[in-house]
């Protein structure tokens, strides 16, 4: 903590260039909502589920101007006799397509709230099957410019070409998505929520957030105080940091990663023999990481591997603690390779080290990229950052001081937004309204992409919320019974935890062997 704060100290000037408030523009009324019109859906992925097209306003400020369509999915309530409502959910990104939830139902939420509630997934505006954002004409091209980003540039040729590419995808963006670019705000998706919730005819929402979708609950329940039933947000932002304070936003993500990765480690060793990379497993990482930041490395197993290959794999591992025991494996082959050490398993015996590609989404046999460019187009418009590339770098160095194995590329990870078209239409607050009724914050103690700080912030934050500490690791609550025990008692009645409450993982970071 005494690092982080001094080096945020030594770069108070630097980070302050972050910082900008816009008013939130006054928007006229849209009218009353009509009716969702569900007929089956046709698409094979949600086959026995109900689909929908809804037309919303593409500028709420111009109710009776264009529109753009959110595409729905639905699984009904299993008893409709006594059918208490509607659950939205939204997975996070942003850029994430919702509707695909609707299959994973069984997972989010218990047969019990499945009864009672129809539950909704969506995906918001300018992704999936809703009126998609593109910013290039074919995947190809879009291949061809992200293949010359490095999320961890190290060297000058590195940073200038990732800078260069990145400048030419926002151009690429500014000619080809068309008016929908700078209507992608979150302050627009929280409307289209309102939108929804009426056109289902529930009075009030019921809602669950991840991720980025705790960004969306956080700003209807400040639009819309009186129309909150019970919302759910998991896995949260800061909301008043990521939008008044992005670039200090940014590098307390990095740290949330740091955080995620030293506890692996540390119950790496603590697992002894249960995990493959045990035994000073923390210096390993750090000899590991800065041998291939020198250079990319060949590994007999994986083949080339970049420091952008590792920095992705390890960040993506933290968000599933079920994940932990293939990391560990995966490391230790490639130290041994390195370095020497116990014999490492045969190739055929080798957990994979998943590619990280650009984030893709959207209709199967259609533009793949489409959630790349949203994650751009919604973070750009809701978050401004200093509008200079070149100032990039020494943002990197800073970051990476503090933060040595993700804060090089969650610094580089939105350079992009320097040359996006300026957005005025975002919510930035005030985050403190009066609820109906309260919400449930649920966060991780280490969750790595929104840290257990974040999640407190945004329990002081808004107006009227009540936390649930998960004492584990991954990205949102999961193998969780007692979260799961929590989200039903909620959802169904309102009850609440009671201030302070924890809950413990079930599924250990390293099991027993044969457990």
């Amino acid at each position: 903590m005494a690092v982080r704060q001094s080096i945020l100290a030594r770069a108070g000037a630097v980070l302050a260039l972050a910082a900008a408030a816009v008013a939130v523009p006054g928007a006229a009324q849209a009218g009353p909502a009509p009716a969702v019109g569900w007929s089956a859906c046709t698409e094979s992925t949600l086959a026995g589920f109900d689909c929908a097209s809804y037309e919303v306003p593409l500028d709420y400020d111009r109710p009776g101007g264009p529109t753009t369509t959110i595409a729905l999915a639905r699984r009904p309530a299993g008893d409709q006799a006594h059918k208490l409502g509607t659950v939205f959910v939204n997975p996070g990104g942003p850029g994430g397509p919702g509707r695909g939830l609707v299959t994973a139902a069984a997972q989010i939420v218990r047969p019990e709230v499945l009864a009672r509630f129809d539950l909704v997934g969506f995906d918001p505006r300018g992704i999936g099957a809703s009126d998609p954002l593109q910013c290039f004409a074919t995947d190809e091209e879009a291949e061809a410019l992200l293949s010359r980003m490095r999320s961890v540039p190290i060297t000058k040729a590195e940073i200038t070409e990732t800078l260069r590419a990145n400048e030419e995808y926002t151009e690429a963006c500014k000619r080809n998505a068309g008016p929908l670019l700078t209507h992608m705000s979150t302050l627009n998706v929280a409307k289209d929520l309102d939108r929804l919730r009426q056109a289902v005819g529930d009075k009030a929402l019921t809602y669950i957030g991840y991720s980025y979708g705790t960004m969306i609950g956080a700003t209807y329940v400040n639009l819309f105080p009186d129309k909150v039933r019970a919302v759910v947000i998991d896995g949260n932002v800061d909301p008043d940091q990521r939008a008044n304070h992005r670039l200090a936003n940014k590098f307390e993500r990095a740290g949330g990663f740091e955080i995620a990765l030293a506890g692996f480690l540390r119950e790496c060793d603590a697992a002894g023999p249960d995990c493959a990379f045990a035994g000073h497993a923390k210096a390993k990482f750090g000899k590991l990481r800065d041998r291939i930041r020198q250079g990319p490395v060949t590994s007999a197993t994986y083949g080339v591997v970049t420091i952008d290959d590792l920095t992705g794999f390890v960040a993506g591992s933290m968000y599933d603690v079920a994940s932990f025991p293939d990391t560990a494996q995966v490391l230790q082959i490639l130290y041994g390779e390195l370095f020497g050490g116990p014999p490492a398993l045969t190739k055929a015996q080798a957990p994979p080290m998943p590619a990280t590609p650009p984030a893709r989404g959207g209709m199967p046999d259609a533009y793949g990229y489409t959630s790349n460019d949203a994650f751009y187009a919604v973070n750009c418009a809701d978050a401004p950052l200093p509008r200079n590339p070149a100032l990039y770098p020494t943002f990197a160095a800073v970051f990476e001081k503090a933060n040595p194995t993700f804060g090089r590329s969650e610094a580089f990870s939105e350079v992009g937004c320097a040359n996006w078209p300026r957005v005025t239409e975002r919510y930035a607050g005030p985050w403190n309204k009066r609820t109906a009724h309260t919400v449930l914050v649920v966060n991780g103690t280490y969750d790595p992409a929104t840290r257990y700080d974040f999640g407190r912030r945004m329990t002081r934050e808004l107006g009227n919320a009540r936390l649930l500490t998960l004492d584990g690791f991954g990205h949102t609550s999961g193998y969780s019974a007692c979260v799961q025990d929590w989200y039903t008692r909620y959802l169904l009645a309102g009850e609440l935890p009671p201030v302070g409450a924890r809950c413990a993982q079930d599924l250990p970071p390293f099991p027993a062997a044969g457990s």
